[in-house]
């Protein structure tokens, strides 16, 4: 199931630079040819591996893999709310047991600033709000 993103509705933010400071991590190893990069909080990532994979010695071999199959399973929510709505919104707030922490998920469908590039956001509210707060645009 495919959506169609409006690039000039979407929000721009610092993407690349967010994520070579590390307030955002990639949510997946590789994008698939026809989806978008999807993003995780550095808060998010930390409440994961805190909970999930804290005796691990390396623990993105155990989260990496489980939040791929989650994001491409928030995607694809998002694509049947799309297509039962007839519209894409920016931003989505789905139930979801992801993030301990908050009962209710952030998907935010955002564009860098600098590259025609729609990327997706996971996180809670307080994550994202907190990575966003955290890092200033160029």
């Amino acid at each position: 199931m495919s959506i169609k993103l409006d690039l000039a509705i979407l929000p721009a933010l610092d993407i690349l630079g967010m994520a070579q400071s590390g307030a955002l991590l990639r949510a997946e190893r590789e994008t698939p040819p026809d989806g978008i990069p999807v993003f995780v909080t550095r808060a998010g990532w930390d409440e994961l591996s805190a909970t999930h994979a804290e005796h691990h010695d390396a623990p993105h071999t155990v989260l990496l893999p489980a939040l791929e199959k989650a994001a491409a399973r928030i995607l694809s929510h998002a694509a049947e709310a799309a297509l039962r709505n007839g519209e894409m919104t920016p931003v989505l707030t789905m139930p979801s047991d992801l993030f301990p922490s908050d009962p209710d998920l952030v998907l935010a469908f955002v564009r860098d600033n600098t590259h025609p590039v729609a990327c997706a956001l996971i996180g809670t509210a307080a994550q994202i709000e907190a990575a966003l707060r955290g890092h200033k645009s160029p």
